[in-house]
């Protein structure tokens, strides 16, 4: 007896035929190791920006004893002048090729390099004197330059790792997991080590050493990501020859989404900066608690957790844009019931941690949202620059932090603020800087977001390049 055989139908034929999907356009093929990667990643960035951020100019002015005002002009002009080395990071970047790659073998030898310079700013003599603020200035500046060399390529291998916009989602949904890490590890052990390793909180050697160990410790985490990342996404034909700066930056100029996404960034750093920073004063003088410091920071960077786990799944059911601005919207709101309850630190820590889930979206979307703005850039220039566009990202952070630290140093200068002799003005001053001026910052970010259209376009650029790659 024969069995007769079927011939193949159409449809078989086409699935048999078509190519596996590549690598970088494939979400699967970034493995959970890689994923937890990311976060390890943004762990040991926090143990240095985060402990920059929430301490040094306290350290400046309680430690070193430099005045606020000229503490908040130090962190502004510093990290400005600093801010402008990271697209010549991100350029240089762009024309790197080595055996490791593009991004990695900057996480290789930079990390190291950052550990020493943190150590050192947190070294500044005493007295506040012109040795403590020339000490200031060049350590301040040279730590900046530091983090340039390993956060621009640390970011850019995201875009580089691939191309799927839902997976870069939950990429950046890793990396917030691993700053919410960060932060509790700093705002939780920070001051607990200071006074374990000097006996006080305005230790000279208790800071040394506390930072000592968060550099071998940050060093140690990004050698992890070194080893763990792979960059899949080539380059292009057009993007591997040399030259055209000078068309990448126009590009650049032109590309709307990510002109948005970097002053929407900028601000949410200066809310970052107001928060972090704030929190040791608001708990020292306007609360009249230091173990409120932890509590505060411990809540901040729980929302920041739990907002890693919620965004992405939230931004897909409202959109990207809107879902940004719904978050900042509730946030805002949000501050007037703090005022009412700052006086009961359990319900004042859980709606602060509520508000800044809310207020988070946009942090935790902004590195995606930055890669997608690379599929514009090739778009249109058939360049995708992605070391320069992370480059702007990694300077806004910068340009947002300084700013934010400014604002609050200046702020603090405005009211009178003398470590030796705080008055029940300065502490009503404290209490309206930590609490009102992020919720100004909050709305200036709405309107920064606001243009923000590449979600609905993104598919129709990404046929576009496809169809010019085939045409080669």
């Amino acid at each position: 007896m024969s069995v007769r055989r079927q011939s193949p139908s159409a449809n078989d034929q086409d699935h048999r035929s078509a190519p596996p999907p590549s690598p970088a356009d494939d979400p699967r093929a970034v493995r959970p190791r890689e994923r937890a990667a990311f976060a390890l990643g943004d762990i040991a960035s926090n143990l240095v920006w985060t402990t920059i951020s929430s301490y040094l100019l306290f350290f400046y002015t309680d430690v070193a004893l430099i005045g606020a005002a000229a503490a908040g002009t130090l962190m502004l002009v510093a990290r400005l002048l600093d801010a402008v080395f990271d697209p010549l990071v991100g350029l240089l970047l762009d024309r790197t090729s080595t055996r490791w790659g593009r991004a990695r073998p900057y996480l290789l030898f930079g990390a190291p390099v950052l550990g020493v310079f943190t150590v050192l700013t947190f070294l500044t003599p005493g007295g506040g004197g012109g040795a403590a603020i020339a000490w200031a200035y060049v350590t301040f500046i040279l730590v900046g330059l530091a983090y340039s060399l390993v956060n621009v390529p640390y970011g850019a291998v995201m875009a580089m790792s691939t191309r799927d916009s839902g997976m870069r989602m939950k990429l950046a949904g890793f990396r917030t997991f691993g700053v919410g890490l960060g932060i509790i590890a700093v705002s939780t052990l920070t001051q607990p080590l200071v006074i374990a390793f000097g006996g006080s909180e305005t230790s000279r050697a208790g800071f040394a050493w506390t930072i000592g160990l968060y550099a071998v410790a940050g060093t140690a985490l990004i050698w992890v990501v070194f080893a763990s990342v792979k960059e899949r996404v080539p380059l292009t034909p057009i993007a591997a020859e040399r030259g055209g700066i000078g068309l990448a930056l126009r590009t650049l100029l032109r590309n709307k989404p990510w002109l948005s996404v970097f002053g929407f960034s900028v601000l949410s750093f200066a809310r970052l900066g107001v928060v972090t920073g704030g929190a040791v004063y608001f708990a020292l003088y306007a609360l009249g608690n230091p173990a409120a410091i932890s509590v505060i920071l411990l809540a901040f960077s729980l929302s920041a957790v739990v907002g890693s786990l919620v965004t992405a799944r939230f931004l897909r059911l409202l959109g990207q844009r809107r879902g940004i601005v719904a978050g900042l919207v509730v946030s805002i709101v949000l501050t007037v019931p703090l005022f009412l309850v700052r006086d009961n630190l359990t319900a004042f820590a859980v709606l602060f941690f509520v508000a800044n889930v809310f207020g988070g979206f946009g942090f935790v979307a902004a590195p995606a949202l930055t890669a997608d703005t690379v599929e514009w850039q090739e778009w249109r220039s058939g360049r995708r620059n992605e070391g320069l566009l992370f480059a702007g990202y990694s300077m806004s952070t910068k340009i947002g932090a300084a700013l934010g630290s400014a604002l609050l140093a200046w702020g603090l200068a405005a009211i009178g603020y003398d470590p030796a002799a705080v008055t029940s003005g300065v502490r009503g001053g404290i209490l309206w800087l930590f609490l009102l001026l992020p919720a100004v910052i909050g709305v200036a970010q709405i309107l920064a977001i606001a243009p923000y259209d590449l979600e609905r376009r993104l598919p129709g650029l990404r046929a576009e390049i496809a169809a010019r790659g085939k045409a080669l």
